[in-house]
């Protein structure tokens, strides 16, 4: 049986999901693309992911280990491949492994968003050129109006996949710290109640601080370059300035400059 999903190849979310379908009894067998395949098994499993440099020869014995080699997808950009094992011993089932591949993960994301972005250029294009012939045979307007639905569908389908792959790919920026070429959002932070300024370093995960006024009544104002939202912002800045000081957000305004996506 073969499924489709778009995630991040060695993600938490894909591998939530491939896990999602072995507690359903469906075990990974195959990956083509974003197509999954999977084999039907009564036994509980737990599958894993992990990376492997695609300069270093890999050959994995599954006779010889409690993980049961699954599949292994060979990407180019970055040139890495990830391995798929299982495992169906219970006593490995709870075992988590942290790789620290949060860096490659975006490399991934970024490679995996600009191939959409080019698959839908390449639509794009195409439909205007098939437009341009379709005109010219004096097709019905029924057929050219259903035939301007079924392509802008065909089109902008990749963009809606690529703008999934993007939310991911902005988190993965979050957690890396790793902004380059990334265009971030300004968020406007209002501190009311302050008795001093806010100590930004304790907070320079978020994002690039700009300290932009104050009053005379403790209101502090700061804008905020980041790709956290304003839940997430507020999350971070309570524990530092207390309880009393009560925190306004105003979200940014304005568009993204075009390839700064």
């Amino acid at each position: 049986m073969w499924r489709y999903q778009m995630a991040v190849k060695g993600s938490e979310q894909e591998l939530r999901w491939l896990n999602q379908q072995a507690q359903r009894g469906q075990l990974l067998r195959h990956i083509r693309g974003n197509w999954y395949q999977f084999q039907k098994t009564t036994m509980q499993y737990q599958v894993f992911s992990e990376y492997v440099s695609g300069a270093v020869a890999t050959e994995i014995d599954d006779q010889h280990t409690p993980f049961k080699l699954l599949a292994q997808l060979q990407l180019t950009k970055p040139a890495v491949q990830v391995i798929y094992t299982g495992t169906a011993q219970a006593g490995l089932q709870g075992t988590r492994v942290d790789h620290q591949d949060a860096p490659l993960q975006l490399k991934i994301a970024l490679a995996q968003r600009g191939h959409l972005l080019n698959v839908m250029n390449i639509r794009l294009v195409v439909g205007l050129i098939l437009a341009v012939i379709v005109i010219g045979l004096n097709v019905s307007d029924n057929v050219a109006s259903w035939g301007m639905f079924v392509w802008l569908i065909f089109t902008f389908y990749p963009a809606w996949q690529a703008s999934r792959i993007h939310k991911q790919a902005n988190a993965l920026r979050v957690i890396t710290q790793q902004y380059d070429d990334a265009w971030r959002p300004t968020m406007h932070v209002f501190l009311k109640n302050m008795s001093a300024e806010l100590d930004t370093e304790k907070v320079t995960s978020l994002g690039a601080w700009v300290y932009v006024g104050q009053d005379h009544h403790g209101m502090y104002w700061y804008d905020l370059k980041t790709l956290a939202s304003a839940m997430e912002i507020k999350q971070s800045l309570q524990p530092i300035v207390g309880d009393s000081v009560s925190i306004s957000i105003v979200s940014w305004l304005g568009l993204a400059p075009i390839g700064f996506i």
